[in-house]
């Protein structure tokens, strides 16, 4: 037995175009064969109608049996069995082909034998491809030279030359289509490479980002307040406050939790007095939970730090499936256009962090007019 041709993988493209191309070669072999099939007995045949339309039965059958045993995978008793048949048929021609049909290239033998050995190119590997296709023009040349009137030069111009060509430019094709689904295959992977690469970049620039965020929330924040001497280090609260930087910088897991919760909480850590106003309430997962009360927090630390004003109002409402926490202070304000890059407080810790979570932040300012910092997740 010859092993069929290599299988890529499945999912490959090579995979597919063999896939197809196993299809319609074996798809065109059974039509081409049962369409001369049914041709054969009005076609004159030497023998007479009643041998050749024997011989059409049995061709038409084994055309319908050779278009389901090689549709899906190539067997090599049945691809055997096939080339068998065609020499017979090829060496049968003085009995079943009118020899001036035959120098005309009109014979119905002949375009049976011919896409046989195409598909066979798709069927099988080229060393037993090349031996099956010299083994069918062999047969046609010497059953084409034997009918009357016909030379071996002649056989070799009506079929024989021709049918061997063909299956050259079959296995050619065959080679060409498998070398592009390689390549496609090969560029694919290149590009998914990148992807995943890419991907990976990006997920580490946010783990990045989100480190920073915490660092800059948490003990960056507190040791600013300490080297400005904005406390004496006797404050009731700074004590609690280090213990949270410390518990955040150790990765302390955060829970999900009520929208109100999370506001409250954001809010008793700040610095500044907070009218505070919740209307309706909200479960937050984990993830919405941190961010949003991250960036409530750092909201409310820029009021303390930058604003200019010793109050801010807060305000939680859930509304059109979404909550939305509104920080407002009617302080310096600023030009959001004009902050130096290296201010990051509201692009990290606030706008970022909240798009990581899966909602988004807007921050409105003008100077002189205070600022309002909007915060939003979708229930």
């Amino acid at each position: 037995m010859v092993a069929p041709c290599d299988q890529p993988p499945d999912m490959s493209t090579s995979a597919l175009l063999d896939r197809f191309a196993l299809r319609y070669a074996a798809g065109a072999r059974a039509l081409v064969g049962m369409l001369m099939a049914v041709a054969a007995p009005f076609a004159d045949p030497p023998a007479g109608p009643a041998l050749c339309g024997a011989v059409a039965v049995v061709l038409f059958g084994w055309s319908v049996a050779y278009l389901y045993l090689m549709r899906t995978r190539p067997r090599a008793r049945v691809w055997v069995v096939d080339v068998a048949a065609m020499c017979a048929l090829c060496l049968a021609q003085p009995l079943l082909v009118d020899p001036a049909l035959l120098l005309r290239m009109l014979g119905w033998v002949s375009p049976v034998a011919s896409v046989a050995v195409v598909a066979l190119q798709w069927h099988v590997r080229p060393r037993p491809g090349a031996v099956a296709a010299a083994a069918v023009c062999v047969a046609f040349v010497v059953g084409a030279s034997l009918a009357p009137e016909i030379t071996v030069g002649q056989a070799l111009a009506v079929g024989g030359l021709w049918t061997a060509v063909e299956a050259g430019l079959s296995r050619l094709v065959r080679r060409l289509v498998h070398r592009g689904g390689a390549a496609a295959d090969e560029r694919m992977a290149r590009r998914f490479a990148a992807e995943r690469e890419a991907e990976l970049a990006r997920a580490r620039r946010a783990e990045q980002r989100a480190h920073w965020a915490t660092v800059h929330d948490t003990a960056a924040s507190t040791l600013l307040m300490v080297g400005l001497g904005g406390v004496d280090g006797r404050e009731p609260w700074l004590r609690e406050q280090v213990a949270r930087d410390v518990a955040a910088l150790d990765g302390a897991p955060v829970t999900a939790g009520c929208l109100q919760d999370v506001v409250r909480r954001a809010v008793q850590g700040a610095r500044v007095p907070v009218d505070l106003e919740v209307d309706g309430d909200m479960w937050l997962p984990a993830g919405a939970a941190g961010a949003l009360g991250g960036a409530l927090a750092e909201g409310l630390e820029n009021v303390a730090r930058h604003a200019g004003t010793a109050h801010a109002q807060v305000t939680a409402v859930v509304d059109d499936g979404r909550a939305r926490v509104t920080v407002h202070d009617a302080g310096l304000g600023f030009d959001p256009a004009r902050v130096p890059a290296g201010r990051a407080g509201l692009a990290l810790s606030v706008t970022e962090r909240m798009a990581g979570a899966g909602g988004r932040a807007v921050v409105r300012s003008r100077p002189g007019e205070g600022t309002d910092v909007r915060l939003e997740w979708p229930r």
